[in-house]
């Protein structure tokens, strides 16, 4: 594609949940517009988790399919199913379908954490894999994925994908945050704890030393 690819929140996650299946229940796919409203809205491996409807699903794949990053499946005689062409379109590796469709089903994602996503759906084994993928896809004339600055409390970097725009990453990062940072909160509070403990402590010994 010549542009910058701009989706819905909606059309990401329906076409990133057809290229998930397409590798992890090749005997499911291709997939009906039910099916795909089913694995989009699932409860796990999915984040935020979305309640679409069929409606929203079928004016997805409608949309897609004008971009055509999506086909219809003319090998089935009952229910129309469909097929995607991300990597087709996007001139995509295998190992960037999977990162990309990672982070466009999870949300932003550390390296380990991308490469622990990605890896069923035949991404870069290894995190130095991850990062040159990352790399490859955020250096070019329409960046896929950015880096995102470090959050208060996270002691590591996190990338988000830009199919949806940068306006998209915000709100994505914001849900995510007391799920994604809470071991960092824990961990910082607990350090706080300590430190006026401390202080406390050191201030009951002075005023000891001034009475006496």
């Amino acid at each position: 594609m010549s542009e910058a690819l701009l989706l819905s929140v909606a059309e990401a996650r329906v076409l990133a949940s057809l290229v998930e299946k397409s590798i992890t229940t090749p005997q499911y796919y291709p997939m009906t517009s039910n099916a795909l409203m089913l694995a989009a809205n699932q409860k796990n491996s999915r984040h935020p988790v979305m309640n679409l409807t069929e409606g929203d699903t079928g004016a997805a794949l409608n949309t897609l399919e004008t971009q055509r990053l999506v086909k219809r499946d003319d090998s089935s005689s009952r229910a129309v199913k469909w097929r995607h062409q991300f990597q087709h379109q996007l001139l995509l590796k295998t190992d960037g379908v999977a990162v990309l469709a990672a982070l466009m089903l999870r949300g932003p994602q550390t390296l380990a954490e991308i490469r622990a996503n990605a890896g069923p759906l035949k991404g870069p084994a290894d995190v130095d894999g991850v990062q040159a993928v990352l790399d490859d896809l955020s250096d070019r004339a329409h960046p896929m994925v950015k880096l995102l600055p470090r959050a208060p409390g996270q002691s590591t970097v996190r990338y988000a994908h830009l199919l949806c725009g940068e306006a998209a990453i915000p709100a994505v990062i914001e849900s995510a945050a007391p799920t994604a940072s809470s071991g960092g909160n824990s961990a910082l509070i607990a350090q706080l704890v300590e430190r006026i403990e401390a202080l406390e402590t050191r201030l009951g010994d002075l005023e000891r030393e001034l009475r006496g």
